[in-house]
Parts: structure tokens; C-alpha cells; sequence
């Protein structure tokens, strides 16, 4: 099979935002059931379409309330659909996490939902009942809104940052990009040329600067579809690592 048959193909089979979108959904339902016995459902409102819809049936009556999908909920959800490893497992225990601590203010989170009847049942011993005023059934709060998407958001974003952008020296990024077949890095008075040796010529793929931070990917490593995701990283890293460290 044609390299180029070979992509169009994964890019075929690679699920679309919107389905992606719907497991992560699904992962946060599941999620809070499992850990904290919470039945919910989470859907888009046609008339809401950058809300994210939290429906919680609490045996009953139905209580609902939105978190909205800005930028940074959709930046995740495009990173998931990138398939970044354990991504959607981190996003959609976050969002449960949070969604359980507004509806259940004193439920100690990451607790199994049998954990958490025991603990609930050992309160419920040692202090009166307490009448709790329900809430209609349509609702919008600021609790799980706006700010605790962003936070998750740009907390696993720092995470990313913090794993990827390691410091590098000129010997680690040398001997990183030399893993790749064929690939070497050349030094030049203005920077560091990573370029790949073909018998016909050497072709230039990305440059960094020496004084800065700055970094240029060139056309010709942007077409290596597989090889792209695994050398950018790399070149990203020697590039963020101060000049006096490397």
C-alpha cells in the first residue's frame, strides 16, 4: 500500500469531533456513576449549542444546569480526537470530579459509590436529618461553568507542557533527532539545521535559532504524517530550554 493510500486511510477511520465530543460524554456519565453513584445525562440543547448540558435525576425530580464548551473545553476535545495517550481518561475524570463536587458539596471526591453510601450513612448516625430545598428543574450556576473547564483545561495543558518541553542540551537534542533514520542536525552560525540525508541531496526540515527561542518546521518534515507528531515534540523541547542550558 502507497504512503499516501496508507494516510487517507487513517485519516478515514479517525473518529470526527462530534463523536469524540459524545465519548467524552459518555466517559464523564460513566465516571460519576462508578465513583459517586451520581445518575446523569450530558447532551447539547439545540438551542444551546456551546453549552454542555448536565441532566442529574436524583430519584426524584431532574435538575439541570450548563457548562460551556469555549475554547480551551474544545482545544482538549481536538487533542482526544489526536488520540493523545491517556487524555480522555485525565479530561473526563476531571470534569466528573467537578460536577460531583457542586452537586454533592461534601462528598470526598474519587470515592467508589459504595465508599461514598458508607460514608454518607455514617454522617446520616451522628447528626439529625437535614432538610435539603430542592432545586427546579431548569437551573444555571456558575459552579461547574466557565472556570472549572478552564482550569482542567489549562491544567492538563501544563501538564503537557511540563512533559514535553524537558530541558534539552545540544547532546540530547543531537542524539534525539539521530533516532530518526536518516535524520541529523547540522550546526550553522545562526542556529541548528535538522535535515534529512537522502542520496540525492540533504533536505531541510526544521531550524532553530541559537540566540532564541525561536523555531521554523519546514514544509518537508509538516508531509511526514506519522514522523511530524514524534519529531516536532522533540524540536519544541530544544527550542524552550533556555540558551545558557543547552
Amino acid at each position: 500500500m502507497k504512503k499516501k493510500q496508507k494516510q487517507k486511510l487513517l485519516k478515514q477511520f479517525r473518529p470526527n469531533f462530534e463523536q469524540v465530543r459524545l465519548e467524552l460524554f459518555n466517559e464523564i456519565v460513566s465516571k460519576a456513576k462508578k465513583d459517586y453513584n451520581l445518575v446523569l445525562d450530558i447532551f447539547i440543547d439545540p438551542k444551546k449549542k456551546d453549552d454542555m448540558t448536565v441532566a442529574f435525576n436524583n430519584g426524584a425530580q431532574v435538575q439541570q444546569f450548563t457548562v460551556p464548551m469555549d475554547e480551551n473545553f474544545n482545544t482538549v476535545v481536538k487533542r482526544i480526537q489526536k488520540q493523545e495517550k491517556g487524555l480522555l481518561a485525565r479530561f473526563s475524570t476531571n470534569l466528573a470530579d467537578s460536577i460531583a463536587s457542586y452537586l454533592q458539596p461534601n462528598l470526598p471526591q474519587g470515592l467508589s459509590s459504595t465508599t461514598a453510601k458508607e460514608d454518607k450513612a455514617d454522617k446520616a448516625a451522628a447528626k439529625k436529618p437535614v432538610e435539603i430545598e430542592t432545586q427546579p428543574k431548569e437551573v444555571k450556576k456558575e459552579a461547574v461553568t466557565d472556570k472549572d473547564v478552564k482550569k482542567e483545561a489549562e491544567k492538563d495543558g501544563a501538564d503537557k507542557e511540563k512533559e514535553v518541553h524537558a530541558p534539552m542540551t545540544v547532546t540530547d537534542f543531537t542524539q534525539a533527532i539521530a533516532n530518526f533514520p536518516k535524520f541529523v542536525v547540522n550546526q550553522t552560525d545562526a542556529g541548528y539545521e535538522v535535515v534529512e540525508k537522502t542520496p540525492k541531496e540533504e533536505r531541510l526540515l526544521a531550524t532553530v535559532a541559537k540566540d532564541s527561542n525561536e523555531f521554523t518546521v519546514e514544509k518537508a518534515l509538516e508531509r511526514k504524517y506519522k514522523l511530524k507528531t514524534e519529531v516536532i515534540p522533540v524540536i519544541e523541547a530544544f527550542a524552550a530550554t533556555p540558551i545558557s542550558a543547552r
